[in-house]
């Protein structure tokens, strides 16, 4: 499975903010496919979106974020599965999803332009 990584110094960053992604092949091992420039570091609007498009253009199933707002969860939405690396190194992340052990994003973790998510009751 090919699994794509939004990156910043070495550990999962957001689709729009993370400054290269990686493409990795995901099986009994971990091999990492492609690294380039995220093209979201260029877009005007829906930054996230863009980098989500370069990777599922490069083949991308699952995504591991460390989060994903509104537009980029539409986007994405029966495309590929979406997983929670917050905080993670590349490597620990990767780990941890071939043992099943990160989340699945369901729902966005901000709002729109980043303004924090709150539950109304």
């Amino acid at each position: 499975m090919r699994v794509a990584v939004p990156v910043t110094g070495g550990v999962v960053d957001g689709p729009g903010e993370g400054e290269v992604v990686r493409i990795y092949e995901v099986g009994s091992d971990v091999k990492l496919i492609e690294e380039y420039e995220n093209p979201a570091k260029y877009a005007m609007a829906a930054r996230g979106v863009h980098m989500l498009k370069s990777a599922l253009e490069r083949g991308a199933e699952a995504f591991i974020v460390a989060e994903i707002g509104p537009p980029g969860l539409r986007y994405l939405e029966s495309k590929a599965k979406i997983y929670l690396g917050k905080g993670y190194p590349v490597e620990l992340a990767l780990e941890r999803f071939m043992k099943g052990e990160l989340p699945e994003i369901k729902e966005p973790t901000h709002g729109h332009h980043h303004e924090r998510k709150v539950n109304r009751f």
